[in-house]
């Protein structure tokens, strides 16, 4: 199925062609991303633990409890202020899930509110896609990655973002940055993303991207190394 080019895949060409993305794209996407009409938040919550009993560790509980993170009943609230969602991150990040980058339509980044759809879920996860454009993974692969573990690593990417069913509506983009070159990156690429690639380089470094818009379209029932 052929589908249009997202309007910020020039946008991002722009940036992984520029001298700045050297610094360190995993650390400044989202502020090289200034420049766009696209906004750009590093680290975006996608959903956060339900319940009191999926806490196993006595500290963690006990910050939760303190920080007043919990209900009377022992459940997370739909909706956190963003200072606490990023000590959340910081102190307890088995329990909140964020995606690398999250662009969104305009420069207002939507704010997360959370929701579960059966009463023991173990997540919470955001209850509308609505203002976010797509989101963005980077993985820093090496010359001598294998197709396989490359696989591995997008496949175990892909899972995890599609858990989020809000997530499935807006578009998905793979970043590999490798210092150097590697051929197995391509096939890989191409399996899961068809023609919607693009490799760009830049001062020794090489960026493959495939993108999806939507995520839900990227077909997970076919490998290109099978389990055996």
């Amino acid at each position: 199925m052929e589908h249009l080019k997202p309007n910020f895949i020039p946008d991002l060409e722009h940036i992984l062609s520029s001298h700045t993305v050297l610094m360190d794209v995993k650390k400044n996407l989202h502020t090289l991303f200034a420049k766009t009409p696209y906004g750009c938040e590093k680290d975006y919550p996608v959903a956060i633990v339900h319940e009191t009993m999926r806490i196993k560790e006595e500290c963690v509980l006990e910050y939760f409890k303190k920080n007043h993170l919990l209900g009377e009943e022992g459940l997370t609230y739909g909706d956190y202020p963003r200072s606490d969602l990023e000590r959340l991150s910081l102190h307890a990040p088995k329990y909140i899930q964020n995606v690398g980058f999250m662009l969104s339509t305009t420069k207002d980044m939507p704010e997360p509110t959370f929701f579960n759809k059966f009463k023991h879920d173990y997540w919470k996860k955001i209850t509308s896609s609505e203002g976010l454009e797509a989101v963005i993974d980077i993985s820093t692969l090496t010359p001598s990655t294998s197709k396989c573990e490359a696989e591995d690593a997008l496949r175990a990417i892909i899972r995890k973002r599609k858990e989020v069913h809000q997530l499935k509506k807006i578009a998905f983009v793979w970043i590999v940055e490798i210092k150097g070159e590697n051929t197995q990156i391509a096939p890989v690429m191409q399996h899961y993303f068809e023609d919607e690639t693009m490799i760009v380089k830049n001062a020794g470094k090489t960026f493959y991207v495939g993108w999806s818009a939507p995520l839900q379209d990227i077909n997970m029932r076919y490998f290109v190394c099978p389990p055996e």
